[in-house]
């Protein structure tokens, strides 16, 4: 009976890139000031994911310059996304090969705590700068992206993807 094994290909450079592009612009998205406390940050999210899945070609630098980049286009005091991306990009690669290893469930549950303490460095930035509390709500974007990691996980691995066959 043969046995189905896969084997999973590199990811080029121009696949990160479009990947970042994309969540950029759907943080962007108007629908997301409607409902800014339940929109997930998905540029976090793919920070996560790339930190934890290619190691090598995604890390803090690249978190970092995310962060500015969506400070930048979301009018917000200057370096608050890129301390949040680069301390969860750091906590990612500091533990990648033991998160690697967990299911897409127990990933799930370290991306909900990676994301609530993003937003907690967000918020405590604000409230340092005198602004008033949001509201415990401002932390459902991350339930909401913590529910998205398995099919978001699935849906990139899917591309990487590649049949390998089967030796007698």
């Amino acid at each position: 009976m043969p046995i189905s094994r896969q084997m999973l290909r590199p990811v080029g450079g121009g696949f990160i890139f479009m990947s970042f592009i994309c969540a950029m612009l759907i943080n962007l998205l108007p629908w997301q000031v409607t409902s800014v406390n339940f929109a997930p940050d998905f540029v976090a999210l793919l920070i996560i994911y790339w930190t934890l899945n290619q190691p090598r070609r995604f890390g803090i630098a690249w978190a970092f310059t995310l962060g500015l980049l969506m400070d930048v286009a979301d009018g917000n005091l200057l370096g608050q996304h890129a301390l949040a991306y680069s301390i969860i990009a750091y906590l990612t690669l500091s533990r990648q090969r033991q998160i690697a290893v967990f299911p897409f469930w127990q990933q799930a549950l370290i991306t909900l705590a990676l994301l609530l303490l993003a937003q907690s460095i967000m918020l405590l930035i604000h409230l340092l700068m005198g602004a008033q509390f949001i509201g415990w709500s401002y932390f459902a974007g991350s339930l909401l992206a913590a529910f998205l990691w398995p099919p978001l996980s699935n849906l990139m691995i899917m591309y990487q993807r590649k049949d390998v066959p089967d030796e007698l």
